[in-house]
């Protein structure tokens, strides 16, 4: 029992010596108790009428060293008055400090939240990894389509400069954008990110890489550190090389985007096709109105055809379905496997690779492009379609 009790003493005294605002705040209070218990017994008996319990006492001493000055009750004695000097000094100087005090660690979280050290509290955010010139349109889609009454939670981990990240956290103002500043390869950063708590993350090759190969591994290695601290987050990675897809697609990576992966068709069509080109592009710009979206489908079409479907967007909303996309929640043999991995668990995957199956790989998403008309509307379905969408109502 003593033991516990020096333990908690210990503690106690651990905290004091670390905490100002702690030590500050137990000194007004034996302030306010002293002062009080000393005017108490000075005005006691020739005071009676004004402190005729220890409770006017404290009261008096409260709003004494809350610089308050009611004046409802004051010491008439000499010893009274001189411990009421006393305490309204010492009142002014320790109420400044806690003030002051305050004001200093508002000020140095405000300091360290525009230089990106401070820890991340968003649950549920998407994290935007590295920086180029593609992280301001990424932030300017999901402001396009995003409220005030439900904005988007952003981090941005990189090691741009704070001065050019604040510009940016404050340009978009349908969403909270905050900034985590370090390497975003390393765990540590990420947890100041809490990449744990994330719903999604976007990995993007950093400005003026050195070569695509070495932009395509710092993405690697940051996708295998999400991927530990939140093996069921998504995770879209930017590569620059076509070399490196396999790589990234093994490391379990939901979706990937290679760079410039669609110049040959937008050239080559251009002479083949004129015209489709132009319709992919306007389709790809948010600003033109006619969008590629990913909608709902209402309950009631439901085991019912695509025609069906395709006729009633059409009209109600003249919006054209183009295609159907279905979630399909997997589980992966990594998801099995324990990630202290035994030899029973080393085997298993071993066998599973000299199948030819790839362990990591997940199917998390079908896609059906141009189903056919007597195509059945399932219940994991949602349509994609061609339209204008108010960002209220997407």
């Amino acid at each position: 029992m003593k033991n516990d009790f020096r333990g908690v003493v210990r503690q106690a005294a651990k905290l004091l010596r670390k905490n100002e605002l702690a030590r500050l705040s137990i000194a007004i209070i034996a302030l306010i108790n002293i002062g009080a218990v000393l005017v108490y017994f000075s005005e006691g008996y020739k005071n009676h009428s004004q402190f005729t319990s220890f409770g006017d006492a404290l009261w008096w001493a409260i709003v004494t060293v809350a610089t308050v000055g009611y004046g409802d009750k004051v010491p008439i004695t000499v010893a009274g008055r001189i411990f009421g000097s006393i305490t309204i000094i010492s009142g002014m100087i320790l109420i400044s400090l806690f003030t002051a005090t305050i004001s200093s660690v508002f000020v140095a979280r405000k300091i360290k939240e525009s230089q990106g050290l401070q820890d991340i509290n968003f649950t549920g955010h998407v994290l935007i990894c590295g920086w180029n010139s593609h992280v301001e349109e990424i932030l300017r889609i999901f402001n396009l389509y995003g409220t005030k009454e439900n904005a988007t939670n952003i981090v941005l981990v990189n090691e741009a400069p704070p001065e050019r990240m604040e510009v940016i956290t404050e340009a978009f103002p349908r969403l909270e954008v905050k900034f985590v500043r370090g390497d975003y390869t390393r765990e540590p950063v990420l947890n100041r990110a809490n990449a744990k708590e994330a719903v999604a993350a976007i990995i993007v090759p950093d400005a003026n890489p050195q070569t695509g190969a070495l932009s395509d591994e710092k993405t690697l290695l940051a996708l295998l550190t999400i991927k530990s601290i939140n093996p069921r987050v998504k995770v879209i990675t930017h590569i620059m090389n076509r070399e490196s897809l396999q790589h990234v697609k093994r490391a379990n990576a939901d979706e990937v985007i290679v760079s410039d992966q669609h110049v040959g068709f937008f050239l080559a069509n251009q002479i083949l096709y004129p015209g489709a080109p132009q319709v992919a592009m306007e389709l790809l710009d948010y600003e033109r109105g006619n969008d590629l979206h990913r909608v709902p489908i209402p309950v009631e079409f439901i085991g019912k055809s695509y025609e069906e479907l395709l006729l009633h967007f059409k009209r109600a909303k003249n919006w054209t379905v183009i295609g159907i996309v279905t979630e399909e929640e997997t589980v992966s043999l990594n998801d099995i496997l324990s990630h202290d991995m035994s030899a029973v668990d080393a085997f298993i995957e071993r066998k599973f690779r000299e199948a030819g199956i790839n362990v990591a790989e997940r199917m998390g998403m079908r896609v059906d492009v141009n189903p056919p008309l007597d195509y059945q509307i399932q219940k994991k379905d949602w349509a994609v379609v061609i339209g204008t969408i108010d960002s209220q109502a997407k």
